[in-house]
């Protein structure tokens, strides 16, 4: 995934120097770092400049420091090159690279959580406002809907607004998307994604057979069970990375005594590791049968589903592999771990208050929309009368067609606001589902009831009064 800005740093950053680190502790050359840091494809961008670099070092002979000059003119993310120009100084003038690595951790690492900071802060008053204007779509649509009965200016001019409603609503979204879009963290299955996408196809399909209430409440109930599924797996998964953050800590201070795997697994087992115990378990019984230890602790994150797992597995992996000092490794990335946790857990704090505020909003909002339906019903049938008909004639409007016009924007509504929570809370799409399907039960039945709360109501209020049907003569 691209970084969202040339000026942004995103967490794969972090566990690349924290990989490095790795490497240096190993006692490496930097030639050979750089020949391994340029086949890991998980690292995306770095990984191609390391790349670079070593086809300037290997293939053209070109000198370290000035193989990173070069390199460094063509990197666009400006963190990185800072670094890597950095990094280049650090080995001309002969530092030590573990030392100068740690502080580099430390200094990245304070960054990102400023910055992750900030972008919560202005992501939770940009949200206030986009939860305004979206509330306020729906009143315009009731001003107008009112003037174009009025002026008798028919339902043409009332489908297109809708058409520029559920475009205004999507490009808000976008917008959101683009400017705080959160970093990918879980791992899904195949399965899982076709099942998201047949739950979005189902519940779509569902809404377009029956344009009512009915069926849209039927298809968020489709979303909250596929939703709920995401949802009970991304807290099963917030739990597990909490013990693994425990786990790393317990095994790399055990594996620099007994320098040992299979030893410091089992010393591991008999300690209380909650849900990290099963993952544990495979790799030990995958160690027995003489698996290669890359394998399992790259089987092991790919098992856990989380890639914050994943990226920490196989910089342990390679720590143990090369013979790098497991402790110091363990040490940083746990340190590294717990604060990108703490960072996730205070945007799903801000996200709860953002959540409760749209599900009132959406209620509202639909209840407008089913009032509104309602008031139209009992003054067309009141304009209908000759005595007030001879008076004051209202435009025509198809009840229906404004049914379903009204329903489509709530409908949108409820995607922009079900995805826009999920972003609130730094979670992925298939997350959304649940509270897309929320929204639109809690539309269906504002709007249902408040259409018929309301119809009831001026019909009692209308029906006691006399019906005249011509105007007296000489009156």
């Amino acid at each position: 995934m691209p970084l969202r800005s040339k000026e942004e740093l995103d967490s794969r950053f972090i566990f690349l120097i924290a990989y490095m680190l790795a490497l240096f502790t190993a006692d490496l050359p930097p030639e050979t770092i750089v020949v391994l840091l340029s086949g890991l494809e998980y690292f995306g961008e770095y990984s191609k400049t390391f790349s670079k670099l070593k086809t300037l070092i290997h293939g053209y002979r070109y000198k370290f420091s000035t193989a990173i000059n070069v390199v460094s003119s063509k990197v666009y993310i400006k963190p990185f090159r800072e670094f890597i120009i950095r990094f280049s100084q650090a080995l001309s003038h002969g530092d030590n690279m573990i030392s100068f690595l740690n502080r580099e951790i430390e200094m990245t690492l304070n960054d990102y959580e400023a910055n992750m900071n900030r972008k919560i802060d202005s992501m939770n008053n940009f949200l206030a406002i986009y939860g305004s204007l979206s509330s306020s779509l729906v009143f315009l649509m009731v001003n107008l809907t009112l003037i174009s009965i009025l002026f008798d200016v028919g339902t043409s001019a009332l489908k297109l607004l809708s058409l520029a409603m559920v475009m205004v609503i999507v490009l808000m979204t976008l917008v959101i998307y683009l400017l705080y879009r959160p970093e990918v963290y879980i791992l899904l299955r195949r399965y899982e994604r076709v099942m998201g996408i047949l739950a979005v196809m189902s519940c779509v399909i569902l809404m377009m057979m029956g344009r009512n209430f009915v069926w849209v409440a039927l298809g968020g109930g489709v979303l909250v069970g596929a939703g709920t599924y995401f949802r009970l797996r991304e807290r099963r998964l917030s739990t597990l990375e909490r013990h693994y953050i425990a786990f790393v800590t317990y095994f790399s201070r055990t594996f620099s005594v007994v320098n040992n795997l299979m030893d410091t697994l089992l010393s591991v087992m008999r300690g209380d590791l909650g849900t990290m115990r099963p993952l544990v378990t495979v790799s030990l019984n995958r160690l027995k049968y003489g698996v290669k230890k890359s394998i399992i602790f790259e089987m092991m994150g790919e098992e856990s589903g989380s890639v914050l797992i994943l990226m920490m597995n196989r910089i342990l992996s390679a720590t143990i592999e090369l013979g790098g000092n497991v402790k110091e490794v363990g040490e940083t990335i746990s340190k590294v771990g717990v604060a990108l946790l703490n960072l996730r857990a205070r945007r799903e704090q801000n996200g709860r208050a953002f959540e409760a505020s749209v599900y009132a909003m959406q209620a509202a909002s639909s209840a407008i929309g089913g009032a509104l339906l309602a008031l139209i019903q009992v003054f067309e049938n009141i304009f209908t009368t000759n005595v007030i008909s001879s008076i004051f004639t209202l435009g025509q409007v198809s009840i229906p067609e404004l049914s379903i016009l009204l329903l489509a924007i709530l409908v949108a509504l409820s995607f922009a606001n079900g995805v826009s929570i999920a972003i609130a809370y730094g979670k992925s799409f298939f997350s959304s589902l649940y509270f897309v399907g929320i929204l639109l039960i809690i539309t269906a039945l504002s709007f249902h009831y408040t259409y018929v709360l309301t119809g009831g109501i001026f019909s009692g209020v209308f029906q006691g009064l006399p019906s005249v049907s011509s105007i007296p003569q000489g009156v």
